[in-house]
């Protein structure tokens, strides 16, 4: 097998050996950043149609008892979402969309407990 690459190397005009996968580039796989778990807040996608439902339809009683299951299941995301904005704060990383992100989503969840206590 190293016989085949050498004469590859060699028709090739390139008498240098091959290095292997794992030496070539080890920075890259280092510089690549993280995804952000709060990039687009995935717990307003539950609370605002909740929060819909309950100006809407808020009414009816499947209207309400759907828009609490919908928010509460809403608001445990944010649970997640809010502790990660926290810790970037606390980290010093992505500021202003972390301030952004405690603020939509405790908006959000407070909107939430007012529709859903005022009932």
């Amino acid at each position: 097998m190293r016989e085949q690459a050498q004469a590859q190397d060699q028709a090739q005009g390139q008498g240098q050996e091959r290095e292997p996968a794992e030496e070539r580039e080890p920075a890259q796989d280092q510089e690549q950043p993280k995804a952000s778990v709060f990039s687009a807040p995935v717990s307003l996608v539950l609370i605002g149609p909740a929060l819909l439902l309950l100006r809407f339809l808020g009414e009816s009683t499947w209207g309400y008892w759907t828009a609490a299951v919908i928010g509460v299941t809403g608001t445990v995301i944010a649970v997640f979402e809010f502790v990660a904005a926290i810790r970037s704060l606390l980290r010093r990383r992505r500021m202003l969309a972390s301030v952004w992100v405690v603020l939509l989503v405790a908006t959000g969840v407070f909107m939430l407990g007012v529709r859903l206590s005022g009932r």
